[in-house]
């Protein structure tokens, strides 16, 4: 495990943390806070993916150890889509959706 990763990664938890207990923010710094928290996201998931695409390094998990991980991504993945959802039937209740059809799929934008 790559000790500067886990590092800069703690750094990044401290940083959301003490942006998260800013209560005095405006909409901007607030706007702020969300893209610095969807970059560490990226980050990870950037990571994450090069592991799960590497036989050599996924080789070294047991299956429970592998299970785990599965499931506790699955959840972490269902609860965030789910807000997702919210936040944007929120958004289309504010009329910021435009219907069109492509083929036969809808989409949202």
């Amino acid at each position: 495990m790559n000790s500067t990763w886990i590092d800069r990664s703690e750094k990044t938890i401290e940083q959301l943390r003490m942006l998260k207990g800013s209560r005095d923010m405006d909409r901007l710094d607030l706007l702020k806070a969300m893209r610095f928290s969807f970059g560490a996201l990226s980050q990870s998931l950037g990571g994450w993916m090069q592991w799960v695409n590497s036989p050599e390094v996924m080789s070294q998990f047991t299956r429970d150890e592998l299970q785990e991980m599965s499931d506790t991504i699955s959840d972490m993945v269902v609860r965030f889509i789910e807000y997702d959802m919210d936040v944007t039937n929120q958004g289309m209740v504010k009329g910021l959706g435009k219907q069109r059809e492509d083929e036969q799929n809808r989409f949202v934008i």
